[in-house]
Order: structure tokens, then sequence, then C-alpha cells
């Protein structure tokens, strides 16, 4: 069957599916994003996407043209057309809309859709043996924002294949931040850290944080990048991505130089919360981790 989007409160063939070219993402970069991943139909921990979501349109003044629920139900729509409804990514993007002037954002003009593909997994091997990271100096602006500027990120991709590594991991002089796409974690003498300003909090992150406040201690922290380059273990987190160990940094090892006992529990912690997740959303007398599915 033909793939369909979700765009300014329609259904329609994804190749039909346009955004003009006077509207501020184009023309501007105006807009913000969220990455999504699904189990067994249900958008995974849609309510926290929501709220990080509206956030950002409210700082940049956007305004959503749909209700929660809309999207929620366009989402499972979506997941159920274009995907065999095992696991799906999702992208929701809302951009200010057809500009005044070439600039200026007109509130009530936004554009909004959402999109569902098949989810493409990351070799098993990287989980098995562990992924390596390359830094490069760089703090995104307005990081607790998840907007569609990722110029930084784009440009780097060259580099990043060339060396081998599945994520770029962002400094500013001394302190670790976060990936291009994911989130970054460090395990000292058993201590879960990850950094706590000037990154966007993502939803995984916030998820295995939940995971690893049952068994261990975590810190929410600045991280220095000499601390980084000394811990224990390391991994990253996303949407799209899980838990990947991450066992050398710039060619230099992590660790052992393998994926750590503490990641490998993480992992499987993560796999079974999210195997049960679907099932335990869609009942709504359900509450779980405080948002109400």
């Amino acid at each position: 069957m033909t793939p369909l989007c979700y765009l300014n409160g329609a259904l329609l063939p994804l190749g039909e599916a346009k955004v003009g070219v006077l509207d501020l993402g184009i023309l501007r970069g105006f807009g913000i994003y969220e990455g999504l991943t699904s189990f067994s139909g249900e958008p995974f921990r849609f309510d926290d996407h929501w709220e990080r979501f509206q956030r950002s349109a409210n700082t940049l003044g956007l305004v959503i043209p749909c209700t929660k629920d809309e999207a929620r139900n366009a989402m499972r729509t979506l997941i159920g057309r274009n995907t065999d409804g095992t696991r799906a990514s999702l992208r929701m993007l809302l951009t200010g809309g057809e500009a005044l002037g070439g600039l200026e954002h007109v509130p009530g003009r936004e554009t909004f859709f959402i999109t569902a593909a098949p989810h493409a997994s990351l070799p098993p091997e990287l989980y098995e043996r562990g992924a390596s990271l390359i830094t490069h100096e760089y703090q995104r602006f307005m990081p607790e924002v998840k907007s569609i500027h990722y110029i930084t990120a784009v440009m780097l991709q060259e580099k990043r294949k060339a060396a081998g590594a599945i994520e770029i991991l962002y400094t500013s002089g001394d302190r670790v931040l976060e990936c291009a796409t994911s989130n970054v974690f460090m395990v000292k003498n058993g201590t879960v850290i990850t950094p706590d300003v000037d990154v966007l909090k993502g939803i995984t992150r916030k998820v295995v944080l939940e995971r690893a406040h049952e068994a261990y201690r975590t810190l929410e922290q600045a991280v220095p990048l000499s601390a980084f380059f000394d811990a224990d273990e390391a991994f990253i987190t996303s949407s799209f991505k899980d838990i990947v160990p991450i066992v050398s940094v710039d060619g230099r090892a992590i660790g052992s130089g393998a994926p750590g006992p503490l990641t490998r529990d993480l992992i499987a912690r993560f796999a079974q919360y999210t195997s049960t997740y679907a099932a335990e959303a869609s009942t709504p007398s359900r509450v779980h981790e405080g948002v109400l599915a």
C-alpha cells in the first residue's frame, strides 16, 4: 500500500505531501522536531514527547494546529498503514509556515506533519561489541529546544563515517555535552552519570535514568572531558538507537574497551520495559512513570 503522511490535519499519500517554498522552515530553518519510536503499534512515551514538543513550540512562539490526541491517533494510523506494526520510526515536525516578508512568523500559518517508516535497526554487533565516538567542539544554539537546525551534524557525517564512529560527541571547553542525535552517559564506580545543562534532555535518556535509579546511584551533573575518558563504562541513548555501549572515543579506549556489566544490565532493563510497554500504555486506567496513558 502507498505510505501515508499526516499534514495539517489530513492523511494523504506521502509522495503528495508538500511544504511550500515560502515556508519559514525552508527559508530560515525555523521549526521544531520530535523523533519517536513505537512498539507493537504504540508510540513510545508519547506524552513525554508531546510535552517536550509543546515546550519547544512555546519557546519559539509556534502554535501546534492539532490536539495531543489527534497527533497520537494520527501516529497510530500511520504505523498501521506504513509499517508491519512491530516497530516504527516516527517524525513530527512543526515549522513557522508561510513567512511574511520572507522572515516574519505569523502565528496560525504553521505547517505540521508526521511521518512513519519501518524502524531501521542498527547492526547487532554494535550492541554486543560496542561502538565509537569522535569529538567535536560545539554547543547547539538553544539546546533545550529540539529545533530543525542540524547544519553542524549534517556537515560532520562524512568525518564520522570515515572514522568508523556511530556518533559525534559535542564538547564545550572541557565539558562533555551530548551527541549530534543522542544523549551520552558514563559510569564510574557504579554510578550512572549524564550531563545536565546545555543539552537536549532526551526521552530515552529519561527512561534510562528511571531504569537505572531502580538499582544504581544516578547523577545529572557537569561531566569534564577528562572524567569521561577515565570512565569505567559509557553509552549513548536515543529513540532510534535505544542504548548503545561506547568503547572508544577519538581512538582512546573507555574502560576495558568492551561493553561493561552495568551497561549490559541497563540494556536488559530497557528491553524488558519496552517489551510490555504497548499493552500497558493502551490500558486507559494504567499510569506508568507518572504519565497517564
